[in-house]
């Protein structure tokens, strides 16, 4: 794992260098090459922190992001609910689904720098299968689902824009996380000899990492007269030990690139990679039910072992730009994530697919 990381960290090194050095356009480029006004001018939707604005610009901005996760998996290799009960486990997740509403600003101070702020509201339901020993704490069904809702963790994050020059254009990101989501909501599971009873979700389910947490990226983009293409690293620093909870999730780095081309003035297609490697859960989640239930482990979210592993994902997306009148300016995007490879600690969901939807507005 360790090995791998450092090659795709030596590898974005390399790329970043080579980007880095001012190219010489292979063509004379129309002057609004470099223009914002373009519909390719942003990253696909999904992506954060992709793009900077001039001295008192302001932009508002709002994302729907629907992630689906279905089945379980461990390592590289699907598995069934009853493979998880043979490996000692009471309860296995079976599918997941999250809403993430995610309100943006950013504010241009200079052409330099641009502040950013985003805050999210997010809902998450989990189905179940339960083994054989709780069906009758659970009024006989083989599954449950639990529910969660509320305001998640604050971004603050400075943008600070090094390089502009030749179409290319590059920025550092440094951000911070605020832990405003809460990590203790609660919902009824089964518990046997008790029925359903109220009780602290796993980490999954909760609203908030519960830590403070470094947000640094690096981007880089360039535009050509009909596509461009960009470039961004970003990572997850955690900055405490643990949280109320006694447990924080892992650290995170990611690498995505991008390209987009231009079919007209207000609509562009674009595509791109995306890998994301996370670390494993540490610590205790205090209040989880741990069990051990007549020798066996309650749910897989509730161990630090089944956290954390990488993933590389194909991205589809497509810009819109309203070029005047009522929409000039306002700007409609979606694009899709789907996994090409996943290699997950433990026992985890698979990812099936992530749809981010989003409406900018730039002044």
């Amino acid at each position: 794992m360790k090995q791998r990381l450092s090659s795709v960290i030596l590898t974005l090194a390399a790329t970043t260098a080579a980007l880095a050095v001012p190219a010489t356009p292979e063509y004379s480029c129309c002057p609004s090459a470099t223009n914002s006004g373009r519909p390719d001018s942003h990253a696909p939707i999904s992506v954060m922190g992709d793009h900077t604005h001039h001295k008192g610009g302001w932009m508002l901005s709002y994302r729907l992001m629907r992630m689906d996760m279905n089945d379980m998996r461990k390592g590289t290799n699907d598995v069934s609910s009853p493979d998880i009960f043979a490996a000692n486990y009471t309860v296995a997740p079976e599918r997941m689904t999250m809403d993430m509403h995610m309100f943006g600003f950013m504010y241009a101070a200079s052409d330099k720098l641009t502040l950013m702020a985003m805050r999210n509201y997010i809902e998450s339901d989990m189905s179940h299968r339960i083994h054989r020993m709780l069906i009758a704490a659970n009024g006989g069904s083989e599954q449950f689902t639990t529910k969660t809702s509320g305001w998640g963790d604050t971004q603050l994050t400075a943008l600070y824009k090094f390089y502009d020059k030749d179409q290319q254009k590059a920025h550092l990101g440094l951000g911070l996380n605020l832990p405003t989501g809460s990590v203790a909501a609660k919902d009824r599971i089964p518990i046997m000899g008790m029925g359903l009873v109220s009780s602290v979700l796993p980490a999954p389910m909760q609203l908030g990492s519960g830590t403070y947490d470094l947000l640094p990226s690096l981007t880089f983009r360039q535009q050509f007269e009909e596509w461009s293409y960009g470039v961004q690293a970003s990572g997850i620093v955690r900055l405490q030990d643990n949280n109320d909870r006694d447990y924080r999730h892992g650290h995170q780095f990611g690498l995505t690139s991008w390209a987009g081309y231009v079919l007209s003035d207000w609509i562009s297609l674009g595509g791109g990679l995306s890998y994301k490697w996370s670390g494993t859960l540490k610590g205790d989640q205090q209040d989880i039910n741990q069990g051990p239930m007549m020798g066996r482990n309650t749910v897989t979210t509730a161990y630090g072992d089944n956290y954390g592993g990488e993933r590389i994902d194909a991205i589809l997306g497509v810009n819109l730009l309203g070029p005047k009148g009522a929409l000039k300016g306002h700007r409609l995007a979606a694009d899709i994530r789907l996994p090409l490879w996943q290699d997950l600690h433990g026992y985890q969901m698979a990812t099936d697919w992530v749809l981010t939807l989003g409406w900018q507005k730039a002044w």
